[in-house]
């Protein structure tokens, strides 16, 4: 295993030098980035590609992108700059003579100059005809990469109500390699999933929110704004894991929830940050499940019935709700019978949640947990400041949270110290 980490490393470090290169060919790499298929004996590594892709004459590179290319080529005297595009999966480019050739379709040689995704999409969507835990009644969806005969890449799977529009719980392997491997099995979960049905993925079926629209909705209710004052909310992907979040680009619309914004970028991000770290090649692997649970109630104000639940109107007409729980499921591939081998984090996703209330919650045991103890998230989770976050037993809470696998249904109505009475759910009054 430590011979083939070496060889990772050094093709990581290869392929983002940035040298001059005498004799070589340069080509700019726009987004969507395409990502590399690199082959190395018997072994299939996928890697991003770098800003600037450098090559030497007589080098070729492969590359691969779920909706096809786009790029600027030219002629080989260098002119009529054109647009080009092509809907193939993967695309070889020849570094000959100082210049990128790649061979198009009823066309002469051709030299690259830039080149991209077409879409926004970096990966491929598929549907699974084997469903994720608790999912029979929905769809499991698949994001990755299906290269045939070699083997197969799968970066999350989705379990999603297409009738409701919505999100169940994403599951992923924590893997922070850039060098992906393509093979025939990958280690968790997701290995037992199928790429069965290549999934047309349409926006207009799922609900679009523009980045500008809480802030917007905020600002203009009056209780809201005196409650809430700046910048409080965002909407935004569930997956705040770089390493995966990359790999899913274009299906934010599917995936995006809405967060406390010192939550996702405080201790939320720091438990990401212990993770990768507890992740590292040597270390352990993990199998990861994300949902949401519950929605934010208001407080009451005095003279003022204001308990109820936060719900954002859009301008569609619809609503988007607050989950009051972010949830992560935590399952060590390799387990050593310590605590730390499965947990739940859980992330107060309500700023009137009182840090008190955790001990209510469940019996917190982040301090159990070796990799989180002695990390920046150890030393800060107890400050609301940085977003209120605990670990808890799977049995203490799986019954607590909404779509939580193996769990109930009834889940967690709210987190504030006011429990809106039946019938009064929606967005708020004004008083």
């Amino acid at each position: 295993m430590l011979a083939v980490y070496t060889v990772l490393l050094g093709l990581s470090v290869l392929s983002t030098l940035t040298q001059n290169v005498n004799g070589g060919c340069s080509m700019t790499i726009n987004d969507p980035a395409p990502l590399i298929l690199t082959s190395f004996g018997s072994k299939h590594l996928l890697s991003a590609a770098p800003s600037q892709l450098l090559r030497e004459n007589y080098e070729s590179v492969q590359m691969y992108c779920a909706g096809g290319f786009d790029g600027i080529y030219t002629d080989r005297n260098y002119y009529n700059h054109r647009q080009f595009n092509s809907e193939n999966t993967t695309r070889t480019f020849s570094c000959g003579s100082d210049s990128f050739v790649v061979n198009m379709e009823n066309e002469p040689e051709l030299l690259a100059q830039s080149v991209s995704c077409r879409g926004t999409m970096v990966s491929q969507l598929f549907e699974s005809r084997k469903s994720l835990p608790d999912c029979e009644d929905h769809m499991t969806l698949v994001v990755g990469q299906d290269f045939g005969a070699i083997g197969s890449i799968k970066s999350a799977g989705i379990c999603y109500d297409i009738v409701g529009s919505e999100l169940k719980y994403v599951s992923y392997t924590a893997c922070p390699l850039k060098n992906r491997i393509i093979e025939k099995m990958q280690p968790g979960e997701l290995n037992g999933l199928g790429l069965d049905i290549n999934v047309a993925y349409t926006k207009s079926l799922f609900k679009a929110v523009s980045p500008t629209t809480i802030g917007a909705y905020l600002e203009h209710d009056k209780q809201l704004k005196q409650l809430l004052g700046g910048v409080t909310f965002e909407h935004t992907s569930l997956v705040q894991d770089e390493a995966i979040r990359s790999q899913l680009a274009g299906y934010e619309d599917m995936l995006s929830v809405v967060w406390l914004r010192t939550l996702r970028t405080g201790n939320w991000r720091n438990w990401l940050y212990a993770l990768h770290a507890a992740s590292q090649p040597a270390g352990s692997k993990f199998d990861i499940r994300l949902g949401v649970s519950g929605q934010v109630a208001l407080p009451q104000m005095g003279g003022c019935n204001a308990s109820r639940i936060l719900s954002i109107d859009l301008d569609n007409g619809s609503t988007l709700s607050v989950p009051a729980h972010i949830w992560a499921h935590v399952r060590d591939l390799h387990p050593t019978g310590n605590p730390q081998d499965e947990l739940v984090v859980i992330g107060h996703n309500s700023p009137f949640f009182k840090g008190e209330k955790m001990s209510d919650f469940c019996p917190t045991m982040c301090d159990q947990v070796a990799w989180m103890k002695n990390s920046l998230f150890g030393s800060l989770l107890d400050y609301p400041a940085y977003g209120l976050v605990q670990c808890c037993r799977v049995q203490d809470v799986a019954h607590k949270l909404d779509n939580f696998p193996g769990g109930t249904s009834g889940g967690v109505v709210a987190s504030s110290t006011a429990i809106p009475p039946p019938g009064e759910s929606g967005s708020v009054a004004s008083a």
